[in-house]
C-alpha cells in the first residue's frame, strides 16, 4: 500500500509540474525567448520578405531572399557574411555581403564595393535583419501560446501606436540619413506575428505581417510587408568560410548617402 501511495504521489507531483508549464504566460515565453536570440554571439539565419509599395493605383511588389551567418554577433570581433537576391520590377539582382575588421564588402550587378563601417551600425543593421532588435512584450496589444510537441506557437497583434514611436527608434538608431529633415514618419495600420519556441527557450522561426504607411513631404506610401525567419540550430556553432576580397573598390560612404 505504501509503495502504491508513493507512486501516486510522484505521479501527482509530476501532473502539478507539467500543468504548470503549460500555464506558464505567453509573455513571459516572448520576453525570455528575445533575450535568449539577442545574446547568441553565432546565429544562422534565412530570410523572405515579401513587399507591396503603393501609392494610389500605382503598385510595386519586391521580394527579397537572404542567407545569414554570423560570429561574435556581440563581440568586438564580428564576422558576418549573407547572399541572397532582389526581385524587382521584373528583374532578379543576385547580392553578396561580408563584414569583419571594420570593413563592409558588398557584390551587386557586377560591381564590387568596399568601405569602413562602424561595429555598432553593423551590429544595428544585423538586429534589424533577424529580429535581434525585436521589441518587448510590452509591445504586444494580444499574444497567446499553444503547445506543438517539445516547441510553443506564440501568436500576437501588435500594438499600432507604441509601434510607431517603436519604427522611428528603430529608424534613428541605424543613422537612416536626412529622416528628420525628410519628415519622414511611419503609421502602422496593422501588425502581427507568430513565432515558434523552442525547448531550449530559442526561437526557432518568425513569421511578421505588418501595413504601414509611410508619409514623407506630404506624400503617403502604403507598404504591406510579411517577413519570415528562420534560425538554423540556434545556439550552436556557426561556420563561416571568409570570401575572396580582392577586386573590391573602396568608396566614401558619406558620398554615397550611405552614412
Amino acid at each position: 500500500m505504501k509503495r502504491i501511495l508513493a507512486i501516486l504521489l510522484s505521479m501527482m507531483m509530476l501532473a502539478a509540474s507539467l500543468s504548470g508549464c503549460s500555464r506558464k504566460d505567453p509573455r513571459e515565453i516572448y520576453d525570455e525567448a528575445v533575450k535568449k536570440n539577442a545574446e547568441l554571439t553565432e546565429l544562422e539565419a534565412s530570410t523572405v520578405t515579401d513587399m507591396k509599395i503603393s501609392q494610389g493605383e500605382e503598385i510595386m511588389n519586391m521580394k527579397t531572399t537572404m542567407d545569414m551567418k554570423m560570429k561574435g554577433v556581440n563581440t568586438e570581433q564580428l564576422t558576418y557574411t549573407a547572399e541572397g537576391t532582389t526581385e524587382v520590377l521584373g528583374q532578379t539582382m543576385d547580392m553578396s555581403m561580408y563584414y569583419a575588421d571594420g570593413y563592409y564588402y558588398m557584390e551587386t550587378m557586377g560591381q564590387k564595393i568596399k568601405y569602413p563601417m562602424d561595429l555598432q551600425q553593423m551590429i544595428q543593421q544585423i538586429q534589424q535583419s533577424t529580429g535581434g532588435m525585436a521589441a518587448d512584450s510590452s509591445y504586444l496589444s494580444e499574444i497567446e501560446a499553444e503547445k506543438d510537441g517539445d516547441s510553443r506557437i506564440l501568436k500576437y497583434t501588435l500594438d499600432g501606436e507604441k509601434m510607431d514611436a517603436y519604427m522611428q527608434d528603430v529608424l534613428k538608431s541605424v543613422n537612416m540619413p536626412g529622416l528628420e529633415e525628410a519628415g519622414i514618419s511611419y503609421q502602422f495600420q496593422s501588425a502581427s506575428g507568430e513565432s515558434v519556441v523552442n525547448k531550449e527557450g530559442y526561437y526557432t522561426s518568425t513569421k511578421m505581417k505588418l501595413v504601414m504607411d509611410m508619409t514623407a513631404q506630404g506624400e503617403t506610401i502604403r507598404l504591406d510587408m510579411d517577413s519570415d525567419i528562420v534560425y538554423h540550430n540556434p545556439g550552436q556553432a556557426v561556420e563561416i568560410t571568409v570570401p575572396d576580397l580582392e577586386g573590391y573598390t573602396e568608396i566614401d560612404p558619406a558620398a554615397m548617402g550611405l552614412q
